[in-house]
């Protein structure tokens, strides 16, 4: 099928509403808004946000039928699954029998470390659609992994926007804080969680930074959401990416996508392969170990020439590698097994 052949795409993923915009930067609604740049007739349902809904409406309509009735209605080209854990294996076993003229396809944002604590429940959670889908694309690369099938799975990034990720931090000598970091404790949570553990506490409260001025969230105050987040963001000249577990191939949350594309210089923990895309002090920086970060946050906070070069051409690169525009665009391209246009270098 051609792309511009009247692609219409049921995007069915949890898009936040019910957080009343606390999350207006999740990686859904930029894909989503990616679609939708490129012409693609878009219709998204928030499974999460239905079901809520639900519990207050005094004629309740289960989610699987209303999809159902959305599916007949609209007759999608491509049913495109987020993170949907509102359905069960029958559910989707019955959808997919239903409509065998539909293309079925999930993207997966979390980590797929085998190694990982919380592997197991990852892996339930992207199973119960891998098993129904065409295609699958995860943020991990799926040559790393021995339990899939690497042909019908790919990676992608996490997507930039230029509607969202608009700060330009590279133009500021004098930004208050010197270096950004922000852990969510779960996308749902608007607090500290009691009890939580997280080795990147860790690592973040033994480095060396003294004379810093450190703009933490989720450590030892609240974590940070909404426009918050970005006005935290644009006060800050670096941020810091880490994950939790062990380094493996291309794997982060979307932390990375809102420093670099925000224009933050950007120091990544090496390991994950990400040299493949972003060069060292000319991209991004990385680092090998605290002490190695500590002195490199130092440095870079007090020079303001070499930062702002490298934060500019990182935030440059991200857009061109990964915009949402991009990403999107190549999706709907391995949905309908076409030929990559606009070929990048992370593309297959």
């Amino acid at each position: 099928m051609k792309i511009k052949d009247g692609i219409k795409i049921l995007h069915v993923a949890d898009m936040h509403n019910r957080h009343n915009g606390r999350l207006f930067y999740s990686s859904g609604k930029k894909l989503n808004n990616g679609f939708l740049k490129n012409n693609f007739n878009v219709l998204q349902i928030s499974d999460r946000d239905f079901l809520q809904r639900n519990i207050f409406n005094y004629k309740k309509i289960s989610f699987i039928s209303h999809l159902n009735k959305t599916i007949d209605n609209f007759k999608p080209t491509i049913i495109l699954f987020g993170h949907v854990d509102s359905l069960n294996e029958n559910d989707f076993f019955k959808l997919r029998n239903k409509y065998k003229d539909i293309l079925f396809s999930q993207y997966f944002v979390d980590t797929l470390d085998p190694n990982f604590e919380n592997i197991d429940q990852h892996k339930k959670r992207f199973f119960l659609k891998y098993q129904i889908c065409d295609t699958n694309f995860i943020t991990t690369d799926p040559l790393s992994l021995d339990f899939i099938d690497y042909t019908k799975t790919f990676y992608i990034p996490n997507v930039c926007d230029k509607s969202i990720d608009i700060l330009e931090n590279y133009k500021y000598e004098n930004l208050k804080y010197d270096i950004f970091f922000a852990l969510s404790h779960g996308q749902h949570r608007g607090v500290l969680k009691s009890g939580y553990k997280d080795e990147r506490v860790d690592f973040i409260t033994s480095l060396n930074l003294s004379n810093i001025n450190k703009n933490f969230f989720g450590i030892s105050q609240n974590p940070i959401w909404g426009n918050d987040f970005f006005s935290a963001l644009s006060n800050s000249k670096m941020g810091l990416n880490i994950s939790r577990g062990k380094p493996i191939k291309y794997y982060s949350s979307d932390r990375i996508s809102l420093l670099i594309s925000n224009g933050l210089l950007t120091f990544l923990q090496k390991g994950y392969n990400y040299e493949d895309f972003f060069d060292d002090k000319v991209d991004v920086v990385y680092f090998e170990n605290k002490d190695d970060l500590s002195e490199l946050i130092k440095y870079y906070s007090n020079n303001y020439a070499e930062r702002s070069k490298i934060s500019y051409n990182g935030k440059n690169k991200y857009f061109d590698y990964f915009e949402n525009t991009v990403v999107s665009n190549y999706i709907v391209e391995k949905i309908l097994d076409n030929k990559i246009t606009n070929k990048k270098e992370w593309m297959r």
